[in-house]
């Protein structure tokens, strides 16, 4: 199954997001699901929390929120909210890819 996150940082927590940033990529980078897509959106409006998208292949979505509980942006309470949910895509060439098996 595809599974999404949908991550919006607190505004209040940028000193610690930067301080965690590294610690966060190793952590998606180590993951022992299979992420297809990761990363922030453009830099967000003064003010407002970033916004980050991670997309992955797994077995349950229990796998993913295993995952999830365990990075270190959710831990530290970096992320305002985090919306997980199964993604059922329908078209495109990153679907046709994953098809195949590339």
């Amino acid at each position: 199954m595809i599974v999404a996150r949908h991550a919006v940082s607190d505004p209040g927590k940028a000193a610690e997001r930067s301080r965690l940033l590294e610690e966060h990529k190793a952590y998606l980078q180590g993951a022992a699901i299979r992420i297809l897509l990761s990363g922030p959106s453009a830099p967000p409006v003064e003010g407002r929390g970033s916004t980050a998208l991670v997309i992955a292949e797994v077995e349950t979505l229990a796998e993913f929120e295993a995952f999830n509980t365990g990075d270190p942006f959710v831990r530290s309470g970096v992320y305002a909210s985090v919306e997980i949910f199964e993604w059922r895509p329908t078209l495109g060439l990153l679907l046709e890819r994953l098809s195949d098996g590339s």
